[in-house]
């Protein structure tokens, strides 16, 4: 009688879902260094400032207040469901953004807060703000834009 030897079973890592949506941003979030928190009006983001968000006349440089309209403005889309059909919207694409900065900013924590004003079937209108220190701080750029919106993820699975 041979005695047959079994391989111990490894268990596989679940299969990522093409359709959650995602907390994190991804390398780019990494690289700005800003982070994604919830609170009871949901989601924020807080980037506490570093040497090199800094521009050479020595404030914030536009791109970083652009970087968090923009990724505000996104993700508080973020599970909202569509209207008329029921599904939740796990990704968005900005199609414009109209921004306006109030105030030039050396030091201190940029918090970035959105809001929905219309979602329709293909596109969602957001007010989004940046203030300094606290979410209800000093408003130091505040930004209008339109996102194009999917019931689906469009992150692509790490190759």
């Amino acid at each position: 009688m041979t005695e047959k030897r079994s391989r111990p079973v490894r268990e596989l890592p679940p299969e990522p879902d093409p359709f959650a949506p995602t907390q994190a941003h991804g390398p780019f979030q990494e690289l700005v260094g800003y982070e994604i928190l919830h609170n009871e009006r949901g989601p924020y983001f807080r980037l506490p400032l570093r040497r090199d968000h800094i521009n050479p006349h020595g404030v914030v440089h536009g791109g970083v207040l652009m970087t968090l309209l923009d990724a505000a403005g996104g993700r508080c889309l973020v599970g909202l469901t569509v209207p008329g059909r029921g599904e939740a919207i796990l990704s968005s694409v900005t199609a414009s953004l109209t921004s306006e900065f109030m105030i030039a900013v050396r030091t201190g924590t940029l918090y970035a807060t959105a809001t929905p004003d219309h979602i329709g079937k293909m596109l969602a209108y957001v007010n989004i703000r940046v203030s300094l220190d606290a979410i209800d701080g000093p408003l130091v750029a505040r930004g209008v834009a339109t996102f194009r919106i999917y019931t689906r993820s469009l992150v692509k699975p790490p190759a």
